[in-house]
């Protein structure tokens, strides 16, 4: 019995163990995720199975090698609480798997999560992409609701489907590796835009992918600029001077801190304004009835979704209808598109509460990220118009949360002081 108490407490005192478990349940989870927004066949029975598998193996990293200050306890406790009682109130287990994964990524490294995640999209929907033009699997093939021909799957459950995910990779891919961007990356990425138009006519995906080499070719610029004029003085260490600014430079910290505040509040306040118009909405309003056209009818579908289930504080059951995974319907289309309302109305106006307080807290913890800052910035655009905020499959950027900035970052060994002495282990963090 000694023994294997002392096996135990060295298998626990190893941070590398705790990684395992963490991309164990991780990759088993993200794995089903995507491939269920896929026309590939899978089993329901091994999903569950694996959804079960993956409970655990996050939850036992959660308990044996995680450990919490008193505020932070709290909030975790607040968080999962939440989620159960959406479980409850709404029948949706969603929610509480999404915070426990964002929770179970506390000192994980950021950038390797990103990194698998990454792996496994470009995987999966380029497995599917070939085999939908191998004939393997089935290419949909919906005819576009302007006449200008069909919109292509391309493996995928729904055209959107496909464009979110090519405009999600690409976002986080842009995030992991700016440094080394390029003007053929840019270039290549607008190429990719034009393709994403004209073969899904996925207009507002497109014009998210647009406005991410938009943002980011100005980062790009601005630390070109920063570094032209970084310059240091002979015995500028010795003097204490270690950085002479000048106007342009002075202009780039000035805009690297907007788009920190940008990001802190977009989320809201995006959600707010959708929220508005949408209350507001009404056919014979001429300015609303143009919004609605161009985003494709969700303000319409959003007032529905208000007026027939309304706002709950746990969330409710709402059934809703799209066009993926089959060419034939015979229920009445009703999707809710706009993550923001579909989050209110499922999920419940607390839940949405905290996912507002997640992100703004990653805002806030991460400023100097700006890379990072820009990124959320262009989720709170694209959740306006998609579903996909809380989808594992798609976004990947609440796991800031906890994450840690450099490979692995586990601390004390111990959950809210276990077992005996804690034991405090010094490990070296690199930045992102």
């Amino acid at each position: 019995m000694n023994l294997l108490i002392e096996k135990y407490n060295h298998w626990v005192k190893n941070p590398y163990n705790g990684e395992v478990l963490f991309f164990g349940g991780f990759i088993l989870y993200i794995f089903w995720k995507i491939l269920r927004t896929t026309m590939f066949s899978y089993s329901e029975m091994a999903f569950q199975i694996c959804l079960i598998l993956s409970i655990i193996l996050l939850a036992a990293k959660i308990f044996l090698f995680d450990i919490y200050t008193v505020k932070m306890f709290i909030a975790v406790a607040a968080m999962m609480t939440c989620g159960l009682l959406v479980a409850v109130s709404s029948g949706y287990l969603w929610p509480f798997i999404w915070i426990l994964i964002v929770v179970a990524a506390k000192d994980i490294s950021y950038r390797k999560i990103l990194q698998i995640y990454l792996l496994m999209n470009i995987t999966i929907v380029g497995l599917a992409f070939c085999a939908s033009l191998l004939g393997v699997i089935e290419n949909l093939a919906y005819i576009s609701t302007d006449g200008k021909g069909l919109r292509y799957s391309f493996g995928c459950s729904y055209t959107t489907d496909f464009a979110a995910h090519i405009f999600f990779m690409l976002l986080t891919a842009y995030y992991l590796y700016y440094k080394s961007l390029r003007w053929y990356h840019y270039a290549g990425t607008c190429i990719i835009a034009g393709a994403i138009y004209y073969y899904c006519n996925a207009r507002l995906d497109t014009i998210c992918i647009l406005l991410l080499v938009v943002f980011f070719g100005i980062y790009h610029i601005m630390r070109w600029q920063k570094e032209r004029e970084q310059i240091t003085v002979p015995s500028a260490e010795a003097e204490g001077i270690q950085l002479i600014t000048f106007k342009r430079t002075r202009t780039c910290l000035k805009l690297k801190k907007l788009f920190a505040k940008l990001a802190l509040i977009s989320m809201p306040v995006t959600g707010l304004f959708m929220y508005l118009i949408t209350s507001a909405y009404s056919p014979d309003d001429e300015l609303l009835e143009s919004i609605n056209l161009t985003i494709t009818g969700r303000l319409a579908l959003g007032k529905k979704g208000l007026k027939q289930f309304g706002v709950s504080l746990f969330g409710k059951d709402v059934p809703m209808e799209g066009m993926g995974g089959s060419l034939v319907h015979t229920k009445p289309y009703f999707f809710i598109d706009c993550s923001y309302l579909f989050i209110l109305l499922r999920y419940g106006i607390l839940f949405l509460g905290i996912v507002f307080l997640i992100y703004g807290v990653i805002c806030y913890k991460r400023k100097e990220d700006t890379a990072l800052m820009l990124a959320i910035l262009l989720l709170a655009i694209s959740s306006a118009i998609d579903h996909h905020l809380l989808e594992e499959a798609y976004n990947p950027l609440s796991y800031a949360l906890f994450a840690g900035t450099g490979e692995i970052m586990l601390g004390k060994r111990y959950f809210f002081g276990m077992g005996s002495k804690p034991e405090e282990e010094v490990l070296e963090s690199q930045s992102l």
